[in-house]
């Protein structure tokens, strides 16, 4: 099954990122390509409504092209920025290696795709010695803002002698500002418009005899409509074509009468698969219940019937608007019987391991219940993609009542929002939890009366003591074979390090270590490896506690979860340990990747957040930032817990501020480039030609707020625009940061300041 379900994944992609082969029957456009492609501009724009031949011109370009060329197909599936940039990198791939080392570097924090992915990328592209051209057809379906965003951003890397080249429905007016828009080229309806010399090479191609005559009346009739042109071609086989009236009404009529002289079967056929968006064989006889879908599909690509086909013929895919047409018929003609069809379809995925798919035709079918169980089911999965917005819209469509319906999608929802680092969604989603009764049956190894316990014992809202019973509570109701008994071990082994229980803190850590290296859980991992670093730097034993950084680094790496809530910890810690020894170029480079993490932590998981903040105020001190290293205490004094058996953190947070105060008295200052949590949700949007306005609309913030955050990241940064910000800030580490220098690599050492 394994197998299948990867064959299937690479299938899907395969056919996003693979360009159509052009069909020299079709109308050639040689002048049209030459000029646009012989031109200065780097962005090329093909706007025309659906049927105007838009992916033929690209296909054709792409066929012409001497250049490395690159082919997205995109659907509205993905519209995530996570998703459209894993895309990107594999069509960008053919012409930068640098591409194809990004895929498993895409983030899951919320805005980590435009602050170090796309910047990443647009750098990659902007030093590519090898001219190219870049093909993305359909991009009107991007609607989400993030995702137009991050394309912009990549967009502007495009160096000179290279194009990209939009396709879409409509003029993508929120693409590509600034320098590349300024001089990209338009190619329009107009453009596409065919004339009778390109109506009779149609025709031709389709077998048809017409005359002169007749082809003048189509061409005026369809106003050089290449799709309608086509279909008259196709029906003229069998009689004249009758003469009708609008472009609209053409086109009714032309599907209706391109589906009448099919047999009911196959018309039926066409009618009820135009919920898939990708014909597989296989699951087009699972939806309909039959066993010969390939040899129609197979049949319906010869008559040239708006079908086209993967080179092995493995996935077919209809006309957009040909589609469009079928699922209005279906709609008319079997509104009762769609939702069946998109169960079955969903029923096909879940067999061969396509959860998103699974869950999209569910949530089409109405079917929440079955919708909200795969939820919890591919949630961490989806997460782990970085595509945070896709598993955010599933809730959405699924609706808090359907998913408050299953306790155990509530469950994983939770653990969601607390590993993304969204405060208002993880106190949310807590809150409704935690009024779950207790008492359901365990289902897929999740307790529920446990679950809440745990995310009690995380969030700290009632208090220290009252967390660790909770913890104690975790360990007790999950088994040894439980997939939650590593991270419930966790739970109770930080608890126990922040009260003051150091002796069974370690015992316990430990145990979770082992649980979680049979699980095959990092996350967990890491987090026990740095709470053991600090207990080794509590004992001043800085060697063993630069032992648990690296093996939880490691973890991260390995388990391909950079951009867990917990990662900030781990880089914090190892920019302490590093500075501590001297190795200051490592340090600051994890220090500028926890500072810029560091918004994911806080205050739906104190746990986490204020140990965290702790080893930043160390070592923003050992850099001599006092103004970082006292921002850092403002943000931890709004996040703690309740005071009842704080006491054990309220004396590591006044050492903290002792040590800021002592080096505050030395006098002993460095100028502050640490940003604010608010002021790192900005600064990616200056990479954009964004107002302020609409940077404010994105951050749900009003345009003065975001001014005077702009105006701070330019003092901090030294910098009076725009781009010199990006500039500085990218080399500083706080954009389009990827992977960081080795812990123990070998540097110059420099004399570390006295520990604080």
């Amino acid at each position: 099954m394994v197998t299948v379900e990867r064959e299937l994944r690479d299938l899907i992609l395969e056919v996003k990122t693979t360009g159509p082969d052009f069909d020299r029957g079709f109308v050639h456009r040689d002048d049209l390509i030459e000029s646009v492609r012989s031109g200065p501009s780097r962005l090329v724009t093909v706007t025309a409504p659906a049927g105007y031949g838009k992916t033929s011109f690209l296909a054709e370009w792409r066929q012409r092209e001497d250049r490395a060329t690159g082919w997205l197909t995109l659907s509205s599936d993905d519209d995530d920025p996570a998703a459209l940039m894993r895309l990107l990198t594999r069509a960008c791939s053919p012409f930068t290696p640098v591409a194809a080392s990004l895929d498993d570097q895409i983030l899951t924090a919320d805005r980590g795709v435009l602050g170090r992915i796309a910047p990443v990328l647009a750098r990659a592209l902007s030093q590519c010695e090898q001219p190219f051209v870049l093909f993305i057809d359909d991009t009107h379906v991007l609607e989400s803002l993030d995702s137009i965003d991050a394309l912009n951003v990549v967009l502007a890397g495009v160096p000179a002698r290279s194009q990209v080249v939009l396709a879409s429905r409509h003029r993508p007016t929120s693409f590509a500002r600034g320098r590349v828009a300024a001089s990209a080229a338009h190619v329009t309806a107009e453009d596409l418009r065919i004339d009778v010399s390109g109506a009779a090479r149609i025709a031709e191609g389709a077998g048809a005899q017409v005359s002169p005559e007749m082809l003048g009346n189509w061409v005026e009739q369809s106003g050089g409509w290449a799709a309608g042109l086509h279909m008259c071609a196709l029906l003229s086989r069998r009689g004249p074509v009758a003469s009708i009236g609008s472009q609209d009404l053409l086109a009714d009529y032309l599907y209706r009468e391109c589906l009448r002289e099919l047999p009911d079967d196959i018309r039926g056929f066409l009618v009820s698969t135009s919920i898939l968006k990708s014909l597989v064989p296989a699951m087009c006889d699972a939806v309909l219940g039959r066993s010969d879908s390939a040899g129609i599909l197979r049949d319906l690509e010869a008559r040239q019937l708006f079908i086209t086909a993967d080179p092995q013929r493995r996935s077919y895919r209809l006309h957009p608007l040909f589609a469009e047409y079928l699922q209005a018929e279906l709609d008319h003609d079997a509104g009762s019987t769609v939702a069946d069809l998109h169960r079955r379809a969903s029923g096909w995925c879940q067999e061969h391991g396509l959860l998103p798919e699974a869950i999209n035709h569910s949530i089409a079918a109405g079917d929440f219940a079955t919708a909200s169980s795969l939820v919890a089911l591919a949630a961490l999965n989806t997460y782990t993609a970085g595509e945070t917005t896709t598993l955010g819209r599933w809730i959405e469509q699924i609706g808090d009542p359907n998913l408050l319906a299953n306790p155990f999608a509530v469950v994983v929802v939770t653990w969601y929002s607390l590993l993304s680092g969204t405060d208002g969604a993880a106190q949310k989603w807590a809150s409704l939890l935690g009024s779950m009764p207790d008492g359901a049956p365990r289902v897929d190894g999740i307790d529920v009366s446990s679950a809440k316990a745990m995310v009690r014992a995380i969030t700290m809202k009632r208090g220290m003591r009252e967390a660790l019973a909770d913890a104690e509570f975790g360990v007790q109701a999950e088994a040894v074979e439980s997939p939650w008994r590593d991270p419930a071990l966790q739970i109770l082994g930080s608890t126990l390090l922040h009260t003051g229980d150091e002796t069974r803190a370690r015992e316990v850590l430990r145990e979770a270590i082992h649980t979680a290296e049979a699980h095959g859980n990092p996350a967990t991992i890491v987090m026990c490896e740095i709470e053991l670093a600090q207990l080794s730097i509590d004992a001043d034993d800085w060697v063993t506690a630069d032992a648990h950084v690296q093996r939880a680094l490691d973890a991260i790496r390995t388990g391909n979860i950079d951009g867990y809530v917990m990662c900030a910890y781990a880089h914090a810690a190892a920019a302490y340990c590093a500075l501590h020894a001297g190795r200051r170029v490592t340090g600051q480079k994890f220090l500028a990747l926890a500072m810029s993490e560091r918004g994911r932590c806080g205050s739906a998981v104190p746990l986490i957040s204020i140990p965290t903040r702790l080893f930043l105020i160390h070592a923003n001190l050992q850099m001599g930032d006092i103004e970082a290293a006292r921002m850092l205490s403002r943000e931890i004094k709004e996040i703690l817990p309740p005071r009842e058996g704080r006491e054990v953190l309220d004396a590591r947070v006044a050492a903290a501020v002792r040590a800021i105060d002592e080096k505050d008295r030395l006098g002993r200052h460095a100028a502050s480039t640490a940003l604010t949590v608010a002021e790192q949700r900005v600064l990616p949007y200056l990479q954009t030609h964004l107002t302020l306005a609409e940077i404010g609309k994105r951050l749900y913030v009003s345009r003065n707020t975001i001014g005077s955050h702009v105006s701070s990241i330019f003092r901090k940064l030294a910098a009076s625009t725009r781009s010199e910000a990006v500039e500085n800030a990218t080399a500083l580490g706080l954009l389009g940061g990827l992977r960081t220098a080795s812990f123990d690599e070998h540097e110059p050492m420099t004399m570390a300041p006295a520990d604080v």
